[in-house]
């Protein structure tokens, strides 16, 4: 039978939105850059093409603490407004992104751990969720993706921290993602131990609004992985009901969906973990994928799995069959099962039987329908391989072969002593 191999490559349809609005601060905005074309949401439009809107809504010192913990609540300021009617006006099949970059200025002194009061890391993750909250809550149901704000360069104004944002910000911002399921683009890791990035120590230069773009346009095109899991490539399994089963993930984000295909033909859809599916195979060499899709629509599909469903009555009725046994004592009989080939032969191979040594007579016959063929005068009978006992005249002393060769020798001790 022939196994099938792996073919063909994963294939991903990562999704493309229509409407992308950005949300933060100063660095949304583009401080530091020498002209308005070079900040990372100008350079975004230009990677995205004409056919997608890119609205930049930052807003310089705004924190995402609200008011009476932030010295500049974002929520407050008319970029909030502005953005919360763009994508609230998208339209019904608008694709729309909300990329929400805060918490830079939330680092400083004042507003994170103020002298009088407590900390406000909590508050923190509590406003961020009420933001994201409010975003997802619109008629066009973005989606929205938590940024891991800049590092920091060296001396950085402002009174920015960055231990404050590696340290403390980012393991909540990651607790939120989880708790909320929405992408996450991770800024920070790339930014790290690159002061070149930053002209004082907080804004990037144009070089390093040029690092931002293409992470921030591969956050907004991720994708999910997928791989079938069983049966694995060069299977054998049986006709049947056969489970197909893959394995799907999306970092932060759901899985909606796992779609199994047997080539371009849809098998069935599951929507749970985990991702099983019951297929009534028929045999027959096949070749199985897995279609994933998360909550934000981006969909990937794995690579093949060639296996070949097998007859498993047609495999087990070949291998049957039966072999031949011989009686002795001048009579030959046979068994044979299906499919086997059955042989019989006479007793007296190398024994003295009625006072002639060495012959051998055998018949032929058939058993089952097989053809049962005869043994030549002369030669040693072999063992049967069917039962338990050995042919007369065979080296084994196996079971009860001897039974049958000592009543003959009996018998003819018995004539011996008659006529003498």
């Amino acid at each position: 039978m022939a196994i099938g191999l792996f073919a063909g490559s994963a294939r991903a349809e990562p999704r493309k939105p229509t409407h992308v609005a950005c949300v933060g601060d100063s660095i949304t905005a583009g401080a530091g850059a020498s002209d308005a074309s070079k900040n990372y949401v100008s350079l975004l439009q230009a990677a995205l093409g004409n056919t997608v809107q890119v609205k930049n809504f930052g807003h310089s010192g705004a924190t995402l603490l609200s008011a009476g913990f932030g010295d500049l609540p974002y929520n407050q300021q008319a970029e909030y407004t502005a953005a919360t009617n763009f994508v609230s006006s998208a339209g019904a099949g608008a694709l729309v992104s909300v990329v929400i970059m805060l918490g830079t200025n939330d680092s400083k002194p004042q507003n994170w751990d103020p002298a009088v009061g407590k900390k406000n890391d909590q508050q923190f993750l509590a406003d961020y969720r009420t933001l994201i909250d409010h975003f997802m809550g619109l008629s066009t149901k973005p989606v929205v993706y938590v940024v891991y704000p800049l590092a920091t360069g060296n001396n950085p104004c402002c009174g920015i921290r960055g231990d404050v944002i590696h340290d403390q910000e980012l393991p909540l911002l990651k607790q939120l993602a989880m708790e909320k399921h929405v992408p996450t683009i991770d800024l920070n890791t790339p930014t790290l131990a690159h002061p070149e990035y930053f002209g004082d120590g907080v804004h990037p230069t144009d070089a390093g609004y040029a690092v931002m773009e293409p992470l921030v346009k591969k956050g907004l095109e991720r994708e999910p992985s997928v791989s079938i899991t069983s049966p694995s490539v060069g299977a054998m399994p049986g006709q049947g009901m056969l489970p197909l089963t893959a394995d799907a993930g999306a970092d932060t984000v759901d899985i909606a969906s796992v779609e199994f295909f047997d080539g371009a033909a849809s098998l069935g859809k599951v929507t749970a973990k985990p991702f099983t599916f019951m297929w009534q195979a028929t045999t027959g060499l096949h070749s199985v994928s897995a279609k994933a899709t998360d909550t934000t629509l981006a969909n990937a599909t794995s690579m093949p799995v060639s296996f070949t469903v097998t007859d498993v009555a047609a495999v087990a009725g070949a291998g049957g069959g039966g072999n031949a046994g011989a009686a002795v004592g001048g009579g030959a009989s046979a068994s044979a099962g299906s499919g086997g080939v059955a042989s019989a032969s006479m007793a007296g191979s190398s024994a003295q039987t009625g006072g002639a040594a060495g012959t051998t007579t055998s018949v032929a016959g058939t058993a089952g329908g097989a053809v049962i063929p005869a043994t030549p005068a002369g030669t040693r009978a072999s063992p049967d391989s069917g039962c338990s006992c050995a042919l007369l005249g065979s080296r084994s002393t196996a079971g009860l072969g001897w039974l049958p060769l000592a009543a003959v020798l009996l018998l003819g001790g018995l004539r011996r002593r008659r006529a003498a």
